[in-house]
């Protein structure tokens, strides 16, 4: 067991911000700001695209994305005038060069990767990542229409006509096969690990962490989960993580803050209570225990699939499992 595998490393936060139901809501109360305080306890320095951090030599607000929709302004004669097109290209220029240097620049990358949300940033981080060895840690929830209120009393007829237009549900929230060979089996799960519990409590991290200790292992990883459970109720900035999500944001201006405000007033917002379309479920592989076990000093497995001739001389796929050696990583102190 080590003090702290990932202490002083960096890690880039990838995930759906353009077609999200409000950026406002994603931005100080979505996954990135629920995990945030987890992550700065365990000293993990957070490259999160929504607080971009300053570019040198560029103004302050370099590839900063606003909170309210932009697009508007393109739709006139977007597919009319290549001057627009050129326009929609530079002008988001800067977004994705300070995104793909915060990739660049992060020892590990967490991607949340709903398959109902269309996220092109996304997958192109991702990739970005895997073609530097960097490990990718990918959360792909469930999706069904029974999350949502106005579609569970669809008739049967009418939910074939939404999967006909793409609408799909994913009620075990499979991530596409692709995902497998890109990032690996091993690190996908289905949630983070809060699903179950009170977005809105005051004492939502002392309930996270309380959570996690109180939990049973994953069949097999009993002596390896006893270890990391020991480790997470010895180390002491979890055991002091406490208090709400909103107690431990930092908003950028008043106006956000009141645009926050008014959007959680909004009825589907305020009678949420739960992280996922306020669906509260548990997870079958939660993406905080992993995180936990890998800072306690576990190094995660990884499949590589190797051809080889079998007795009939037919080439045949055989899965070897071993030590993921992307999560070998550098010291800050050595360096």
């Amino acid at each position: 067991m080590t003090g702290n595998l990932l202490q002083n490393t960096r890690v880039y936060l990838s995930g759906p911000m353009d077609f999200v139901g409000s950026r406002v809501v994603e931005k100080y109360f979505g996954w990135r700001a629920i995990l945030t305080p987890v992550l700065k306890a365990l000293s993990i320095t957070v490259l999160d695209p929504w607080n971009k951090p300053r570019v040198l030599g560029h103004s302050a607000d370099y590839g900063r994305e606003g909170l309210l929709p932009a697009k508007e302004r393109y739709e006139t004669d977007f597919w009319t005038s290549h001057q627009t097109r050129a326009r929609f290209e530079q002008e988001f220029w800067e977004t994705v060069h300070i995104d793909l240097r915060m990739t660049d620049i992060s020892d590990f990358v967490i991607a949340f990767v709903p398959t109902n949300i269309y996220s092109v940033g996304t997958v192109h981080e991702i990739i970005t990542a895997r073609n530097q060895l960097k490990p990718v840690l990918l959360i792909s929830p469930p999706i069904s229409y029974d999350f949502f209120p106005a579609l569970k009393s669809l008739t049967g007829e009418q939910k074939k006509a939404l999967k006909f237009y793409g609408l799909k549900e994913n009620p075990h929230g499979l991530p596409s096969q692709w995902y497998g060979n890109v990032v690996g089996g091993h690190n996908m799960f289905d949630g983070f690990g809060w699903e179950h519990l009170n977005l809105k409590g005051p004492d939502f991290y002392e309930q996270l962490i309380g959570d996690f200790l109180d939990s049973e292992p994953a069949p097999g990883e009993n002596p390896k989960w006893q270890q990391t459970r020991k480790w997470v109720a010895q180390f002491e900035p979890l055991r002091k993580l406490k208090g709400g999500i909103l107690d431990h944001v930092t908003f950028a201006d008043p106006a956000e803050e009141r645009l926050l405000r008014e959007a959680l007033e909004v009825p589907a917002e305020r009678d949420r209570h739960y992280f996922w379309y306020n669906h509260a479920y548990q997870p079958k592989r939660t993406f905080l225990s992993h995180l936990l076990s890998i800072a306690s000093g576990h190094i995660p497995p990884k499949t590589t699939i190797l051809s080889e001739y079998d007795e009939a001389g037919e080439v045949r796929q055989r899965p070897l499992e071993s030590i993921d050696d992307n999560w070998l990583l550098l010291g800050a102190e050595n360096l």
